[in-house]
């Protein structure tokens, strides 16, 4: 047997080498976390982002009354901001609301004693989706439907209700006068 050409035998050792190189060196895998950041929706199924309100359930002078009331709500734990404006749409409701993560509620009006609070209080993701913004802690996301008026519960009444407070007063205290 002829002996290997020594150009050849110093290739086969070059290679055995970077092999057994190769087979030493180990590479871990970098874990990069990725992380979401949720975000306000502006718009979802014709209705527009009004803001983050306050819920008023628990405020001693609404007698438990929600901001959006006398509507429907749902609870889901796929809920999304679509999904909840779609739930709305479909029940024929001018306002959406979402609260907590899971909790839509509907209503054709907002509670003239719901306040406006700055959006950053809305801060909770939606359970199913958890790039989109689901209100926070009593704090509702609130929604109106495009074409819709925008008006609150008893917006227009608080100040005849208080005209006609004051003349009922005056009456009063008109004929308390002529008694006397």
């Amino acid at each position: 047997m002829t002996p290997p050409h020594p150009l050849l035998s110093l290739l086969l050792s070059f290679l055995s080498l970077t092999t057994l190189t190769l087979a030493q060196t180990s590479t871990t895998p970098s874990s990069s976390t990725s992380t979401t950041i949720a975000a306000i929706v502006p718009s979802a199924s014709s209705y527009t982002y009004l803001g983050c309100y306050n819920e008023t359930s628990n405020t001693n002078t609404t007698g438990g009354l929600r901001s959006l009331n006398g509507g429907v709500t749902e609870a889901l734990d796929v809920m999304t901001v679509p999904l909840c404006m779609a739930f709305c749409k479909s029940n024929g409701y001018a306002y959406a609301g979402i609260e907590y993560t899971r909790e839509c509620y509907c209503a054709q009006y907002l509670s003239a004693l719901a306040p406006k609070v700055d959006d950053a209080k809305c801060d909770l993701p939606c359970k199913g989706n958890t790039s989109q913004i689901c209100g926070g802690s009593w704090t509702l996301s609130v929604y109106l439907q495009d074409g819709s008026q925008k008006g609150d519960a008893g917006e227009g009444r608080g100040e005849s209700a208080g005209k006609q407070a004051l003349m009922a007063l005056g009456v009063a205290f008109g004929g308390l006068l002529a008694l006397c």
